[in-house]
């Protein structure tokens, strides 16, 4: 078997798709109905990036983790916290310590996704605040005044939710360096040669799922992670047992560092301790293997109906794990 013909497996439901596995110093590169300088839109792979510019702003005393994120968002300073994660959006209580960049990098910042999608809370989160899919993308100020409307599931650093951690965290860098595309393109695109990575809008960088790449951009950043000093901080599982039986059907008994995964369990073949990376709903996976100097990345063009990994994804990592 190889790349190309774990690509072509999928065709019938995946048309188009570009891929490559580093091992060592080896790349194999495999691609169906695209070229290799296709550029996707990666939507959650962002994360992983986004965590990587905040990790270095706070190495670089930029930034602080325990800085409480009012500082740069003060639409966010005092929003309220539904009694109980089940409970009706007009039973609140208030904060009892503030959001802080730690908060948002472990995505404990209280707004976010459980597996129930029909929580009163979720449900305004979806209504008012959720931007993925939206044709339309509102000013950076204006979202956060939206989201400050939606109540909190728990009291900030109480549990792990997925996804609105790293739009706020996005805004937050956007303020605190003066623009979060110009900082990525300084501190990580032009240095690494990643030309072909950008935010598809200018008007609200999404640091959940903004961006678009190539699977030799990603290559080149994910490498980079293998030798980076960052890496020990953004792979480290920051989820207790129960939470990661709590969120199954986004982490499948992973933990959560920054901005992606660390497999913790050996649940399927290719779950090695230490890896560290994310899944996009665009149909895209990228992770660092740092114990065997690997790199896989996978992208197409085939949205994910749900957070359950799709079939290509997990034929991509059986191949790439053996």
């Amino acid at each position: 078997m190889t790349l190309r013909a774990v690509l072509e497996s999928h065709r019938d439901t995946v048309p188009t798709s570009a891929a490559l596995v580093l091992k060592g110093d080896d790349v194999e590169f495999a691609a169906v109905g695209e070229a290799r300088e296709a550029v996707f839109p990666i939507a959650s792979i962002a994360k992983p990036i986004v965590a990587t510019a905040a990790a270095l702003l706070v190495r670089d005393g930029e930034i602080a983790l325990d800085d409480p994120i009012a500082r740069w968002l003060p639409e966010l300073a005092a929003p309220l916290v539904v009694r109980t994660p089940a409970g009706e959006i007009d039973d609140l209580v208030p904060l009892t310590r503030p959001i802080t960049v730690r908060h948002l990098l472990a995505s404990r910042s209280g707004w976010g996704f459980t597996a129930d999608f029909s929580l009163p809370a979720t449900t305004k989160l979806f209504e008012v605040a959720h931007l993925h899919g939206r044709p339309d993308l509102p000013p950076p100020g204006d979202w956060l005044k939206s989201l400050a409307t939606v109540p909190l599931l728990h009291q900030p650093g109480e549990g792990w939710l997925y996804n609105t951690s790293y739009d706020v965290l996005g805004i937050l860098i956007d303020r605190a360096t003066g623009s979060l595309p110009s900082f990525l393109a300084d501190r990580f695109c032009a240095p690494l040669g990643m030309t072909s990575t950008s935010f598809l809008s200018d008007v609200l960088p999404s640091g959940a799922g903004g961006l678009q790449s190539t699977v030799d951009d990603l290559l080149v950043f994910f490498r980079h992670l293998l030798t980076s000093d960052l890496l020990p901080d953004l792979a480290t599982d920051t989820t207790s047992a129960a939470e990661r039986a709590a969120a199954h059907v986004f982490l499948e008994g992973q933990g959560w560092g920054w901005g992606g995964s660390v497999d913790v369990a050996p649940v399927d073949p290719w779950n090695v301790p230490g890896r560290y990376g994310w899944v996009g709903g665009s149909g895209t996976a990228a992770h660092v293997v740092p114990s065997r100097s690997a790199v896989t990345v996978l992208l197409t063009r085939t949205a994910m109906t749900s957070p359950t990994p799709t079939a290509i994804m997990r034929d991509f990592w059986r191949y790439a794990a053996d």
